[in-house]
């Protein structure tokens, strides 16, 4: 279940600083996901769409072939900011393990 809590700009200062490569961009948590090859990007579209379905928290996402780049953007719509949800699903996609 998705924790759509409103976050203060500390709180969430704090959450953003413990992720990695985030950055907050107005009400949206903003992170491009760099690959080396495609059999990387091949690994992590099934992770990333799975871990939205299992949060129930859905983000924009573009494939940008040509850089080997996933750009993700999230926010919770139905609050029109950040939430606790953002975070959540940021991390879990943070904790995708990288194959070599």
């Amino acid at each position: 279940m998705e924790d759509k809590s409103v976050l203060t700009d500390d709180q969430l200062a704090a959450a953003i600083a413990a992720l990695d490569g985030w950055h907050r961009d107005g009400i949206y948590l903003k992170k491009d996901f760099v690959f080396a090859n495609y059999k990387q990007i091949n690994a992590f579209l099934p992770y990333l769409t799975t871990t939205i379905v299992a949060q129930n928290h859905h983000p924009d996402f573009a494939f940008v072939g040509g850089d080997k780049r996933v750009s993700v953007e999230v926010t919770t719509h139905s609050a029109g900011r950040l939430t606790q949800a953002d975070i959540d699903l940021a991390a879990a996609l943070d904790a995708w393990p990288r194959p070599s």
